[in-house]
């Protein structure tokens, strides 16, 4: 009888010892698998926050391309405007009345 409680205890023992490496053995797994992810995450973060540094460098781009294109439109129709020999004619009569009107 005492050797069969001796053994039920060595093979407890060894279950136990056995169980302990398991949960050691799982909790590195599980550790490398979380700094695993972790990673991932940050790398995925990183090229999220890229590809939105980059939409919006498009888009300030295109603003700045339409901005110039509207200025220089406005630039344009004002020079024209100034080089309309019956518009000038009308803005020294409009100057003169006024000037005579005082």
């Amino acid at each position: 009888m005492d050797e069969v409680i001796t053994r039920i205890l060595e093979i407890e023992k060894q279950c136990s010892a056995d169980v302990e490496r398991a949960e050691v053995e799982c909790a590195k797994r599980i550790e490398a698998r979380q700094r695993l992810l972790e990673e991932k995450r940050l790398l995925e973060h990183a090229r999220i926050l890229d590809a939105q540094k980059t939409r919006l460098t498009e888009r300030i781009e295109e603003a700045k391309a339409r901005t110039e294109a509207a200025s220089t439109a406005f630039r344009r129709d004002s020079e024209t405007l100034f080089h309309d020999p019956a518009l000038k004619e009308k803005a020294k009569r409009k100057i003169i009345s006024i000037l005579l009107g005082s």
